[in-house]
């Protein structure tokens, strides 16, 4: 059996947008042996303060803690017996914008970054309200440049399609950065959100997917791997494009930072 030897309160964060292949990537992580999932851990908290019509948002303030700084205190504090990290897929834009965000500096993070054109089509199927603050690629950033400063380096970025394009050799990317060990269980998993073991982790606020919902992850529900990729066009309504304007400049910086292994024919 695979274990990985880390310290007892080692978190692995991945900050990313909505709709960036995000749970895709932490089904994969869950597969590994000592590992919890925190999903979206500080979702209720931001939905709490906003007041829009989410689709989520009753149902994750009703299930899941609402307390911000509680919310901190669990992600950073001693893992639970049995586990070796937690991994946690978290959303930029949840975090408070007035937070001093030193908690950070116990978290080994890196960034995951899509396309905001793919983004935000993608996020309009399930959501009516589409803004530049609803998609967060500005929050992305914002942090990206915040871990910079505290690491004193650049943080690793991935991006999602050159990932999904060669799983294997971003995950081992991936876990090398952050000093895990990869294996080919990450790969494959069994289909159902309900068969993961997300339902049993000891904080029972942490997997959104067991609320009544669907809108978010039927994709995921049903896959078992990372499909091969298939290139599609990507056609925005021209309400839209606003929105993918403002998001594409930060997305082009963070781009620039992106790690990237050569395809062999």
């Amino acid at each position: 059996m695979l274990i990985n030897t880390l310290s007892t309160h080692k978190h692995i964060t991945m900050w990313s947008c909505p709709r960036s292949r995000s749970t895709l990537i932490t089904r994969s992580f869950e597969q590994l042996d000592g590992c919890i999932i925190f999903d979206e851990p500080l979702y209720a908290p931001y939905l709490l303060d906003h007041a829009f019509d989410h689709p989520e948002r009753e149902a994750v303030i009703a299930h899941r803690e609402t307390d911000y700084q509680k919310v901190i205190q669990q992600m950073t504090s001693d893992l639970p017996e049995g586990a070796s990290f937690s991994f946690q897929k978290q959303m930029a834009k949840h975090v408070q914008p007035h937070d001093d965000l030193n908690w950070i500096k116990s978290l080994n993070n890196f960034f995951l970054i899509r396309n905001p054109q793919e983004i935000i089509l993608s996020y309009s199927k399930g959501c009516s309200k589409v803004t530049p603050n609803e998609i967060g690629m500005k929050d992305v950033y914002n942090l990206f440049k915040k871990v910079e400063e505290f690491r004193g380096r650049t943080p690793l970025v991935v991006d999602s399609t050159d990932l999904i394009k060669n799983p294997p050799a971003y995950l081992s990317l991936i876990c090398s950065d952050l000093e895990i060990s990869y294996s080919e269980k990450m790969l494959s998993w069994e289909p159902g959100l309900e068969k993961s073991n997300h339902s049993n982790n000891p904080f029972p606020w942490l997997w959104t997917g067991d609320l009544p919902m669907t809108s978010w992850y039927s994709n995921i529900d049903q896959s078992a791997s990372f499909l091969p990729y298939e290139e599609k066009e990507v056609h925005l309504p021209n309400k839209l494009i606003p929105v993918f304007e403002e998001c594409l400049p930060f997305y082009e910086k963070l781009y620039q930072h992106r790690q990237v292994i050569d395809l062999v024919d």
